[in-house]
Formats: structure tokens, C-alpha cells, sequence
């Protein structure tokens, strides 16, 4: 059994890494998005388009909250919505070209950030951690 500790330690540790990473990425930049958008944008970013219901659901919250969202991130020029094909009820989100520089943007300040991190060890060092941290999240996924 592992020990409260090692756990304690596990959670201080990489709650600082994440602190580490963030720090400045929403607030500093010229658009400000709280930690839930910018969850919204990485995820349309990395699918292309997304429909108003499918975010809800891999948010867990409801399709008014996401829309509420939508709407305030479409007002910054981050995304745009359209009436889908098909069924006009359905509304897809995607990333506007603004929005696409800014998940670029940040995402360039943190390879970066993580780079310095990881510059102190070696790359067999890098390649252990790198496995151990693979390990762990094929464990979370397997106990779906």
C-alpha cells in the first residue's frame, strides 16, 4: 500500500510543475480565458470542430453552461459557432485564426518552460521519467 505521504508529496510536486507552466499563461496575455475555456479551446483545437453537446459531455457540464462559454469566447474572436449542416438545432465550434495563435502561443511558452525543466537531466534520465509517467497514466486509463 502506498503511504499518505508519498502521496502528499506526489501532489505538491506536481501541483507545483502545473503552477509552474501556468503561471501567467491565462491572465497575462491579451486574452484573458478562465482554466475552463481555455480546456474548451485546447480540446476544439486538437479535434478541429466540436459540437455544443459533445463539450458538455467530455466537460461534464451542461450544454447551457458551454454555450454561456461559447458565447463569451466568440465575442473575444477566439471561436466561431455555426448551425450545423444537417440539423441547424446543432451548433459546431471551432477556432478562429485568433484562437489557433493563442493555443500556439501558449503552447510554445510552455515546450518551452518544460524544456528549461528538463534540460537538468540526462536523456536516459528524460526517457525514464517519460516512461514512469507513461505508466502511470496507462494505469488511469486501464481502471476507466
Amino acid at each position: 500500500m502506498i503511504e499518505y505521504e508519498l502521496i502528499d508529496q506526489f501532489l505538491t510536486y506536481w501541483q507545483s510543475i502545473n503552477r509552474h507552466l501556468r503561471k501567467g499563461m491565462l491572465t497575462e496575455t491579451d486574452e484573458r480565458v478562465t482554466r475552463l475555456q481555455w480546456m474548451l479551446l485546447r480540446h476544439v483545437y486538437r479535434v478541429e470542430t466540436s459540437t455544443i453537446g459533445d463539450l458538455a459531455e467530455k466537460f461534464g457540464v451542461r450544454p447551457s453552461t458551454v454555450s454561456q462559454m461559447a458565447d463569451r469566447l466568440e465575442k473575444s474572436g477566439l471561436i466561431r459557432r455555426v448551425s450545423d449542416i444537417q440539423d441547424a438545432r446543432i451548433k459546431v465550434v471551432s477556432l478562429t485564426a485568433k484562437g489557433q495563435a493563442l493555443i500556439q502561443n501558449v503552447e510554445s511558452i510552455w515546450a518551452k518552460r518544460l524544456t528549461d525543466g528538463l534540460s537538468q537531466f540526462s536523456s536516459k534520465e528524460q526517457g525514464n521519467l517519460l516512461k514512469l509517467l507513461e505508466r502511470l497514466a496507462s494505469s488511469f486509463a486501464d481502471s476507466k
